[in-house]
């Protein structure tokens, strides 16, 4: 039971360090930690593989969509509303 309890907080930690390096750069022993870590699980080693497709889709999508853009009226509003709830804040 204490071998899966460890392996399982091994395993959030590698999920976590999987998405970190997608977005930025890991630090020298994150590296580490993470390669040591893929070597020996393959559930982490799908996720990883997983994760990477599920990103590059979305990214595959999100370029592919027109751009937006806001009417003057909208901001209008929107920028009502947020002074009013600075205002409220402070």
């Amino acid at each position: 039971m204490r071998w899966m309890e460890i392996n399982k907080n091994d395993c959030k930690k590698a999920s976590f360090l999987i998405e970190k390096q997608m977005h930025t750069s890991l630090k020298f022993a994150e590296q580490i930690a993470l390669r040591l870590h893929l070597f020996g699980c393959s559930w982490c080693k799908t996720y990883q593989r997983q994760s990477k497709t599920i990103e590059q889709t979305m990214i595959g999508i999100l370029n592919n969509q027109p751009e937006k853009k806001l009417s003057a009226n909208f901001k209008k509003q929107l920028h009502i509303m947020i002074t009013e709830n600075l205002k409220k804040s402070t």
